[in-house]
């Protein structure tokens, strides 16, 4: 028996780097929370309850408004460095944002300085945006800006632009507000039963059976 332990030691290093290999982890971050449904229409006291002693901008306060100026804001997502992304999302809730309104509402959309704009003006159009109205929004974020994730650190910036929706029409205006964001980041591919592949799983059996065989034929001798 001592010399299938002596035997097997040289496997322990190699089996374990395998291991390694095929371990992985994926990135969820949020900043505030949730506080109402997709498609609901908070009263913009519920709303500054609900987002009170939440990380700014995501506390319930309003920037800017319909008869004054446009909403502007930005926040950060921190994490550790990442040397491998196959795929990454953003998820918004935002109120008030007026999409419904004529023409694009999203005048600038940027992740660490990466132009966004059309893709987040695109999704805002698809749904919602209402007067008032509370949506969440899912964008697929480009492989474009996977170097810039990477880093760890995400900024995004998000300024609105008018027509908003008044109360007689249409405003020059656009103010909003931000409920929560989600930055979802994947580090490794799935296969199609959405189960990680394991492609150390393979060469461990392989060394094993190796090992049994030398074993085997010390036992012999």
């Amino acid at each position: 028996m001592q010399k299938v332990f002596k035997g097997l030691r040289w496997l322990a290093p190699a089996a374990l780097a395998l291991m390694a290999q095929g371990a992985a982890a994926d990135v969820a971050v949020t900043l505030g929370d949730q506080d109402f449904t997709d498609g609901s229409t908070p009263t913009i006291g519920d709303f500054l309850t609900a987002g009170s002693g939440e990380p700014a901008p995501f506390s319930g306060v309003f920037s800017g408004g319909d008869a004054a100026s446009n909403f502007s804001a930005s926040w950060t997502f921190s994490y550790a460095p990442l040397s491998t992304i196959v795929g990454a999302s953003l998820k918004l809730g935002i109120v008030d944002h007026e999409s419904a309104a004529t023409g694009n509402q999203v005048a600038s959309f940027k992740l660490n300085g990466v132009d966004l704009t059309s893709a987040l003006n695109t999704l805002f159009e698809s749904h919602g945006g209402a007067s008032r109205e509370y949506n969440i929004y899912d964008l697929v974020l480009p492989n474009s800006v996977f170097a810039a994730l990477m880093t760890g650190t995400a900024t995004f910036a998000l300024d609105l632009q008018g027509p908003g929706l008044g109360l007689f029409g249409e405003s020059t205006f656009n103010g909003a507000a931000l409920d929560f964001s989600t930055l979802s980041i994947t580090t490794q591919t799935t296969t199609t039963n959405g189960t990680v592949p394991e492609p150390a799983t393979g060469a461990l059996a392989a060394m094993a059976a190796v090992g049994l065989v030398a074993l085997r034929r010390r036992a012999r001798r």
